[in-house]
């Protein structure tokens, strides 16, 4: 392609003028202008001028699109301007700024000049907030700085190496090349592609795509009339020239939106829905678009009418969509069907409880229709997008795809009805709907099919099982008052037609209501003539006045007059409010809500209410704008070097900030009002942010909970809306997090009201029980524990206010940004490089073809990826590879780069991909790129030819004798072979690859092969669509493309037609790669995903009857395709293979002849023709033409036949009439859900609507209530000997289960349905149980989370509801999490449906959508990482299936229980209980030494014995004080006598001797070892040994010293500080993680030193003492200033004593090195005991467990990482004979 020219086909696509692709003829603009010209003329032509950067040249050839030009008023204005404006959509606007930037400067089209974007920004030519972005694009020109070394990059590297965004990349090359050429930063100018090719611009396959309209892919550029997604060169074709300047300016006309698009004013009014004075009066602007777009008679072409969008349950009220009263068995298929095709033909696929429409796919990706029915639907929606014409190849619509045979009839008339009923005929060329006699002269309809219109076209109405035309149809729906959806009411028991005080409105009042009308007084409408139906659904009137409205209408207690009247006085008073009402947070706020808030006084309340002053210059006062608006958050980080602004979340992403540092500021943007996106200065929600993309799914929850300090925190005890200070103290959320959001909250602006939505004063604030004094003077103090958040720059904690101080303020838009001073670390260091750059290998394909270039320029060139090349580099850093392994990969990588490419079914296929496939070998390889063997011998090797081409597919028949060649085709139209035999045939043709011409040997595609008629139109689009087997199917789910198996698997493709033709691939060369469009082996294929292991069992023959789906020739038999391949005959020359049929055969039968039959059979149970009942709603076009084969081919006969349609008649009749319903987990369940997901059977169905069984009676039988309601989850406890029930939160608050493991255990309850009281036997909500005490307030929004489990994720990106599983496909559930949350599930009756409320069987589970198999499968495993559950007897890990085992019984209530054994807890009533609580014992030695305890807990420590505990329980149980004495007096002795042994028996700990005891209270040896120990069966030596007590008593893993690599000479860190080996920084933090693990080491003579010792023995400096001496604390412990206690790390860290960023590194690393220290005790701690201690909690062990959070707090010296002590450790070098780790330096 000549890029200097313009394409003139794409021109002559685009038509004559600018607009002429819409069809409205010739340019509507001043004559002054003349179009721009579809291809460069030969005469003198404008050259633009030079736009100079640092003294180099760039000459535009073709100018750019430099603004657009107001078709309205002749105006040009610049784009920037036009933004502005609202005249031109911002994100194109930028799109076309930038494309500008790129190819040369900014322009001004008033005045011609061309000029760079920092002076167009000193100009006011764009505003200051698109510097950043524009200067970005402008650097095409100059270079882009190269991460990887000092040189400028390129924009096509810049993009490849990430440098710049993929899709901003691709859009400014797509401009360059569109105005001249791709530009060369480095030695100026333009280049053709050849050589851009050569110089590494631009490699060829881009260049293909940029050049190509028809590519895939993201488009930047669209035009702004239209919408429509166009190419640069697209867009700027339809641009006019300025005579005065000769710059291309995009023409704004005057738009509507329309049906996927925008429409002109100058369309409409040549389709003759505008008026020609209404035209005028838009041109002139007397009449603004908004007011003549909401006339009736102009809405109803543009949005259409409405089309039925669900069904009403008149018996409950209940709305459902089409798709879902299909699998409720409510509609019958065909009806439903049916009713889904219109939706789709009509542009009105909706949710009826939403008035949100959708395209099919995401209708699909939100379920709301199925994927089984995308690709039927699909042909649907193209009555609205066009049908793409094999004959013509572009789009036609409806009616002549009908004419031309490519939509069948019977369709096709259902659909154009469905249209003409809702508003009118859709032009899918110009996106919307015609008058009548438009649609005659523009041949979208003819008058003899519209005649045919008024019959019966295929809608069914369920409730009388009549035959309509939709027209009558939607006579007999119901308005829906709350969205104006229609719906199709179902007769029920109760014909009211409402339900609980919401009534629908039916047709007649509708009707009624269309024809008055009023005149508008006020809103929108002001002073319109519009109709009382218009009015009815004004914004302002709510669902619930409007119902009631519609229904004293309906009944005659409101007249017409009436009506208006109210509706007028609402619309009125609405008006009058909105002038003076404020915008709050969420909701709007009053004026007296500001004066009862104390916000504004009296005086201005006052004026406001008289109309003195108005609600917007009251809310400009910052006196009053900081309380509804906040004074502004931490919006954003504006990086070093580049000054760009990125949101938070996205420095997160980046790396910019770390995660938790990240979350934090996003919480406190939630918290004080909104989440920013700073880069388009946008507020959002946190669920329109995660629509948005500024969040992502895996902080959504998090910033949800946030949220909620502004919408209110819900009392679970009063169902109050509270504050954020009110639910800290009712400890519904945690305090340290309460405080940090409350102090953001009072930096921003104030504390936030959530009832009224706005911030208040404090004094406000305290009267309103927001806020307290104490709280006040704790968030004054920022000494106090306000310090939440951190400094990425300087490593400080801060108050949010400190924060907020070093912040810089965006002038433009006032936002506050956070400047990041880090930069970050070099990717490669100048070794690294000169070493690449020194090794030279010669190149023997590609553009370095014959040269010899540096490694370090191969992989920093385009043939690399960005992810390619930073594997390579990290690992050479990591000593992974080495240069000569580099190296020979180079070499193998160059073969790559070869151009050697051979046919394949599509395109071609390079020879290593050959090799990639497993089709050719290394050796064959090399020699066909030598030379030696050339393609066309290549091709000639048998196993090659058949995997490219096939081995050929049965192409026809031949006749006997005449030995004459037909066509499949051909011979099925001379009644030679029936459909049946002839369309799988094809379908497999066109899913191998071609359809074949048996007679001229030629393989066409399936619309080559329409055009020439060797198949008919009729078959285009089921042929079309079984060639997507070749050359993918499209993913409603992702928009990708995905192979047939996979498409099978989504439930685009029915099973048996995949094996279908999965089994034909297989028997004509293999499974076919639907990316390189070849055959591939079948073990490739299953690498590749294209099959799996059952499916690979299938074609390979296990079940022959699976895959004999292909008839013989006259029906009598079903084969393989290999089978059916053996009875042909191959042709030699072409390699098809030819049926044999006689000529002499019996003709078959055709359709109509057999309709004939079915027409004169009579159904006598249904008095109607055995045809009409096939045709009535309760059958598919499918199934007739399944019944119409069978019957061809001899298979059922006419009884049969009848006997099978009127069962599947009655068995729907009594699914649909079946509202019985059965209790499930939350609510009752249809019993006809059960019967389709294999709970129960037919036969028990009609058993209950027959009352033979009763619903009590089914759901009790074992094998029904399993799934109803679960085969039981772990309820509570039971002490082993007690008949006691303790529930869990009771056990964790009794200490006798860890906090840990109790959470966990409710949180399994919630996944299995629902919170168990086990003492009154139970089930709860998480409110009812906070209500009943069965749990405490402060789990309550835990746990409130979890319940969804149960109940159903709602789903933020579509708002529809889904399970489990795919809430952790969209990344709003932890994977962790999930699994096991759904191994909960598993073991208690099956995947819980999200929709019903019940567990499933397995497979049901995986057809609907709620698992996958593989998910499945992986949940069925017992492998470590899926024990997430322990017993609390035994500390084993376990599943929760393998603790449910070990669980009893209950036989009162049959709940399951979980035993604890004696020495676990004690079996107590609550009066010995509290007796024994209140009794205090001065202890005097031991543990509990000088404190005054509890008997209960000195009965419960390792001092007393299980029997013991029973005795002295027994004995103490009467309360006698006398016996109570005794008890005292028997535990003191023990505990002396035991301290007393146990002071004989001690292990060395870190600083001092530990005692036995102290070992077992650790749980680190059990109760027998200790007993051992005291009776001398085991000694210390032996049990110092022990790996459980070794690892915690001495630890292990430690970084000693570095290892020099050259010399093998090994040092101490700071020996290697003080030789400047290491840096300081990294020495010090290497030497504190040695200090706060126990010692600092001398690597040389192996000994381990105290810091003290170590400065004596000059194993460390002065310098370092205080550091260390400080972290040695770590290991002795800290002293709590106001106490004196010793605590731990941990605990200073909470306490502030020290920085959470330095503890976190020292807390990290004494988990790397054995465990969590006890100071007090003297050694490590398993973490169960560290959280009972305070030394820990699941939070940081959650921080800790996340290698990406803020736990990277080493470095390594040779790859400049940032890196946890774990990661430092396994780059550690291990010394066999020391034991110790040595970190080795290059």
């Amino acid at each position: 392609m000549d890029v200097g020219r313009v394409s003139t086909a794409t021109s002559t696509m685009n038509g004559d003028s600018a607009i002429s692709v819409n069809g409205t003829g010739t340019l509507q603009g001043p004559r002054a202008l003349k179009t721009m010209p579809k291809a460069v003329s030969s005469e003198p032509r404008m050259e633009f001028p030079m736009t100079s950067h640092n003294g180099e040249t760039y000459p535009q050839q073709r100018g750019p699109i430099a603004g657009v030009y107001l078709e309205t008023s002749a105006q040009p204005l610049s784009l920037y301007e036009a933004m502005q404006r609202g005249l031109l959509p911002a994100q194109l606007g930028l799109a076309l700024l930038e494309a500008q930037a790129a190819t040369g400067g900014l322009m001004d089209p008033t005045q011609g000049h061309l000029l760079p974007v920092a002076e167009a920004v000193r100009q006011g030519l764009v505003g200051l907030e698109l510097k950043e972005k524009l200067l970005t694009a402008e650097r095409a020109l100059t270079g882009y700085p190269d991460p990887y070394g000092p040189g400028k990059l390129p924009l096509f590297q810049a993009l490849h190496k990430e440098v710049v965004a993929r899709n901003s990349g691709l859009s400014w090359l797509e401009a360059q090349l569109a105005t001249g050429g791709i530009i060369d930063p480095t030695q100026g100018g333009r280049v053709p592609l050849e050589l851009a090719y050569q110089r590494g611009l631009l490699d060829e396959e881009t260049g293909r795509s940029l050049s190509d309209p028809t590519a895939d892919g993201p488009r930047a550029f669209s035009d702004p009339n239209t919408q429509e997604p166009l190419t640069y060169q697209e867009l700027r074709s339809r641009c006019v020239l300025s005579p005065a300047t000769g710059l291309a300016l995009l023409p704004l006309k005057i738009t509507f939106p329309a049906l996927g698009g925008m429409v002109s004013s100058e369309q409409l009014l040549e389709a003759g829905i505008l008026p020609r004075e209404v035209f005028e009066d838009l041109r002139e602007g007397r009449l603004l678009v908004p007011e003549v777009r909401a006339r009736e008679e102009v809405q109803c072409y543009l949005e259409g009418t409405g089309s039925v969008v669900g069904v009403l349950l008149l018996s409950t009220g209940q709305k459902r969509g089409v798709y879902q009263a299909l699998m409720e068995h409510l509609l019958p298929p065909g009806t439903a069907l049916a009713l889904l095709q219109a939706q789709a033909a009509t542009c009105s696929l909706m949710d009826p409880t939403s008035d949100k429409k959708m395209g099919l796919d995401e209708a699909v990706r939100a379920g709301l229709v199925g994927p089984e029915f995308w690709e039927k639907l699909l042909v649907a929606e193209r009555a609205v997008t066009g049908y793409p014409d094999p004959f013509s190849r572009g789009l036609i619509p409806l009616f002549q795809a009908m004419r031309k045979g490519l939509v069948q009839k019977e369709l096709a008339l259902r659909l154009l009805e469905a249209q003409l009923a809702t508003g009118g005929i859709i032009d899918p060329v110009r996106k919307h709907r015609l008058p009548l006699e438009t649609a005659f002269q523009w041949n979208c309809l003819d008058k003899e099919t519209f005649a045919s219109l008024s019959q019966p076209t295929g809608f069914f109405d369920p409730n009388t099982q009549e035959n309509l035309t939709y027209e009558q149809l939607l006579v007999r729906c119901v308005t829906d008052p709350e969205t104006g959806s229609l719906l199709l009411p179902l007769m029920g028991g109760d014909h009211r037609g409402h339900s609980e005080g919401h009534w629908f409105i039916d047709h007649a009042t509708q009707e009624g209501l269309r024809k008055a009308t009023v005149v508008a007084t006020s809103g929108k409408l002001k002073g319109q003539r519009v109709s009382l139906w218009k009015l009815l659904f004004s914004d302002v009137i709510p669902a619930e006045q409007r119902a009631a409205l519609a229904h004293q209408y309906q009944e005659g207690t409101l007249s017409t007059e009436m009506l208006a009247s109210q509706l007028s006085a609402t619309i009125d008073q609405a008006a009058a409010a909105s002038r003076v009402t404020f915008e709050g947070l969420r909701e709007n706020v009053t004026p007296r809500e500001l004066l009862k808030s104390e916000i504004i006084n009296q005086d201005l309340y006052e004026k406001l209410e008289q109309g003195q002053t108005t609600a917007q210059d009251v809310g400009g006062l910052d006196s009053v704008r900081k309380y509804l608006q906040g004074t502004g958050c931490i919006s954003g980080l504006l990086l070093p070097d580049s000054q760009e602004k990125i949101s938070i979340y996205e420095a997160r992403r980046k790396g910019y900030l770390r995660p938790g540092t990240s979350l934090i500021l996003l919480e406190a943007q939630a918290a004080t009002g909104f989440v920013i996106d700073p880069k388009e200065n946008k507020r959002y929600s946190v669920e329109d942010a995660l629509r948005a993309n500024v969040i992502g799914p895996d902080v959504y929850e998090k910033l949800l909970s946030a949220e909620r300090a502004v919408t209110g925190y819900m009392d679970p005890y009063t169902g109050d809306r509270l504050s954020l200070f009110q639910a800290m103290n009712k400890d519904l959320i945690v305090r340290d997090h309460g405080v940090r959001l409350l102090e953001a909250q009072i930096a921003t602006g104030g504390i936030i009201d959530p009832v009224h939505s706005h911030r208040v004063p404090v004094e406000v604030a305290y009267k309103r029980g927001y806020f307290d004094r104490a709280m006040n003077l704790i968030l004054s103090d920022p000494s106090d524990d306000t310090r939440g958040f951190f400094d990425p720059n300087t490593h400080e904690n801060l108050t949010y206010l400190q924060l907020l101080e070093k912040c810089v303020t965006e002038p433009a838009t006032g936002l506050c940004l956070l400047p990041l001073n880090s930069r970050k670390p070099q990717l490669v260091n100048e070794a690294t490089r000169q070493a690449f750059q020194s090794s030279l290998l010669l190149v023997k394909y590609g553009r370095f073809k014959g040269q010899r270039v540096s490694v370090w320029d191969l992989i920093n060139s385009e043939y690399f990826s960005e992810g390619q090349r930073r594997e390579i580099l990290t690992h050479y850093r990591l000593q992974k590879v080495t240069l000569e392994q580099i190296v020979r990969r180079l070499e193998e990588e160059m073969k790559k780069w070869a151009g050697i490419t051979l046919p394949a079914l599509r395109g071609c296929v390079t020879a290593y991909q050959l090799l990639e496939s497993h089709i050719i070998d290394c050796d064959l390889l090399e020699k066909v790129l030598e030379g030696r063997v050339s393609t066309e011998e290549l091709l000639k090797v048998e196993s090659v030819r058949r995997y490219l081409h096939g081995s050929g597919t049965i192409g026809g028949v031949l006749l006997q004798p005449s030995n004459q060649r037909l066509s499949l085709y051909e011979a099925m139209k001379q009644k030679l072979l029936g459909p049946g035999v002839v369309l799988p045939l094809l379908e497999a043709q066109a899913a191998t690859g071609s359809i074949i011409d048996p007679v001229t040997h030629e393989k066409l595609s399936v619309d080559d092969a329409v055009r020439k008629g060797l198949v008919g139109p009729e078959l285009h689009e089921k042929l079309h669509y079984a060639e997507e087997a070749v050359t993918g199917f499209t993913d409603p789910f992702t928009g990708k493309k995905v192979s047939l198996f996979q498409a099978m698997k989504k439930g685009l493709v029915p099973s048996q037609q995949a094996v279908q033709l999965l089994e034909a691939q297989v028997a004509t060369g293999g499974i076919i790669d639907p990316n390189g469009h070849h055959h591939v082996p079948m073990e490739v294929a299953a690498q590749r995903g294209y099959i799996d292991e059952e499916m690979e069992r299938t074609l390979s023959g296990a079940s022959p009857a699976t895959i004999q789906t292909f008839s013989t020739v006259d029906g009598s038999e079903s084969l393989s395709y290999a089978q059916l391949m053996e009875s042909c005959q191959q042709d030699a020359a072409s390699g098809c293979h030819l049926l044999p049929l006689l000529q002499t055969a019996a003709p078959v039968s055709t359709d109509e002849q057999i309709q004939q039959v079915f027409h004169s059979t009579l159904v006598t149970e249904k008095e109607i023709s055995l045809w009409d009942l096939l045709c009535s709603g309760h059958f598919t076009e499918d199934d007739r033409a399944a019944f119409l084969e069978d019957f061809r081919l001899g298979r059922m006969t006419v009884q049969e036949i009848m006997a099978t349609a009127l069962r599947q008649v009655r068995e729907a009749e009594l699914q649909a009439q079946t509202h019985i319903m059965l209790p499930g987990l939350w609510g009752d369940v249809p019993a006809v859900w059960l019967l389709d997901t294999g709970i129960i059977d037919l036969e028990t169905l009609e058993g209950l609507v027959q009352g033979t069984r009763s619903p009590r009676e089914v759901a009790e039988r074992p094998e029904v209530k399993q799934y109803l309601q679960g085969t039981g989850c772990i309820a509570g406890v039971q002490v082993e000997g007690s008949k006691a029930k303790i529930s869990i939160y009771q056990a964790m608050k009794s200490n006798l289960l860890p906090s840990g493991l109790g959470l966990r255990l409710l949180e399994a309850q919630l996944a299995a349905g629902s919170l168990v009281d086990p003492q009154n036997n139970k089930k709860l909500s998480v409110e009812e149980a906070v209500k009943t005490g069965v749990i405490g307030g402060e789990l309550s929004e835990q746990l409130t989370q979890v319940e969804r489990v149960a109940t159903g994720y709602s789903d933020p990106y579509t708002g529809s509801t889904i399970s489990v599983w795919q809430a952790m496909g969209k990344g709003l559930i932890a994977q962790s999490k999930g699994f096991l949350l759904l191994q909960v599930q598993l073991a208690t009756g099956g995947i819980v449906d999200p929709l019903h409320h019940l567990h499933l069987p397995l497979p049901a589970a995986c057809r609907l959508g709620f698992l996958d198999e593989e998910t499945g499968q992986a949940l069925a495993k017992t492998t470590v990482d899926k024990k997430f559950f322990f017993d609390p007897n035994t500390r084993d890990k376990v599943t929760y299936q393998e603790l449910k085992d070990r669980c009893i019984l209950d036989s009162e209530t049959s709940l399951w229980l979980l035993p604890l054994s004696q020495s676990v807890a004690l079996d107590v009533d609550d009066h010995t209980i509290m007796t024994l609580k209140a009794m205090t014992v001065p202890v005097k030695v031991g543990r509990f030494k000088g404190q005054n305890v509890s008997l209960w807990d000195l009965l419960h420590s390792e001092y007393v014995s299980a029997d013991k505990q029973k005795e002295l329980v027994d004995l103490g149980r009467s309360g006698r004080a006398a016996a109570l004495r005794q008890v005292v007096t028997d535990v003191t002795a023990l505990i002396e006598k035991t301290e007393q042994k146990a002071r004989q028996i001690t292990f060395p700990g870190l600083r001092k001797q530990v005692s036995a005891n102290d070992l077992f209270r650790s749980q680190l040896i059990d109760k027998q070892t200790l007993d051992e120990l005291n009776q001398g069966k085991k000694t210390v030596h032996e049990v110092t040994e022990m790996e459980g007590v070794k690892q915690f008593l001495k630890g292990g893993n430690f970084i000693a010293g570095v290892l020099i690599q050259g010399t093998k000479e090994r040092l101490s860190i700071y020996d290697a500080m003080r030789r400047h080996i290491l840096r300081p920084g990294t020495a010090l933090v290497l030497l504190e993680a040695q200090a706060a693990t126990g010692f600092i080491i001398d690597p040389i003579q192996n000994k381990k030193m105290s810091v003290e010792q170590a400065l004596s023995a000059g194993l460390i400096g002065r310098e370092v003492y205080e550091k260390l001496l400080s972290a040695e604390k770590a290991v002795t412990g800290y002293v709590e200033p106001y106490t004196n206690k010793q605590i731990s790390l941990f605990e200073a860290m909470n306490k502030g004593l020290i920085l959470k960023s330095h503890a976190i590194r020292l807390l990290e690393a004494q988990i790397a090195t054995g465990g969590i220290i006890d100071p007090v005790h003297s050694h490590r701690l398993p973490v169960e005991v560290a959280y009972q201690r305070g030394y820990f909690d699941e939070e940081m062990n959650q921080i800790l467990s996340d290698p990406s959070d803020d736990t990277k707090g080493f470095f390594d010296p040779n790859t400049h990482e940032n890196l946890t002590y774990m990661q430092l450790l396994q780059r550690c070098t291990l010394d066999p004979d020391s034991g110790l780790f040595f970190l080795s330096l290059k």
